[in-house]
């Protein structure tokens, strides 16, 4: 199994804070031979709500365009790999607020969240609180 990202806990942190409840961790899709790990599951009885969490750290990072190249290339594959296993669960993005401020308010970042289509969850891991859902 991959090593949990510098943010999964707080993330986790942030989504029971918000009301969630975790059902899954390193949800694993299969692709034939292929194993996939989907870091978080999640589910929230208020509302209703299933979602599949990606953790990502895109801030304080060597090369934001190398972290941005991983994510947005994780985040496709893992939702390719749902839609073959006929998940209909949907897939975020989680981000922390230095992050969404920074690459993914750059030109670049917004070309790829939109022409993407991915879903974010922006966090703030200092005070492990779930600031927005952007669908």
């Amino acid at each position: 199994m991959p090593a949990k990202d510098r943010y999964h806990d707080k993330v986790i942190r942030a989504l029971i804070k918000d009301g969630w409840t975790i059902t899954g961790e390193q949800v694993k899709v299969i692709v034939e031979e292929r194993n996939l790990f989907i870091d978080i599951e999640a589910s929230r009885s208020s509302d209703n709500r299933l979602a599949l969490i990606e953790v990502k750290e895109l801030d304080a990072v060597s090369s934001p365009i190398d972290a941005l190249a991983s994510a947005v290339g994780k985040y496709f594959l893992y939702r390719v790999a749902l839609k073959d296993a006929e998940v209909t669960t949907p897939l975020y993005l989680a981000v922390s607020e230095a992050s969404y401020e920074g690459i993914l308010r750059e030109k670049i970042g917004q070309l790829s969240i939109l022409d993407g289509n991915i879903a974010l969850v922006v966090f703030d891991p200092d005070r492990e609180e779930i600031l927005r859902w952007i669908h």
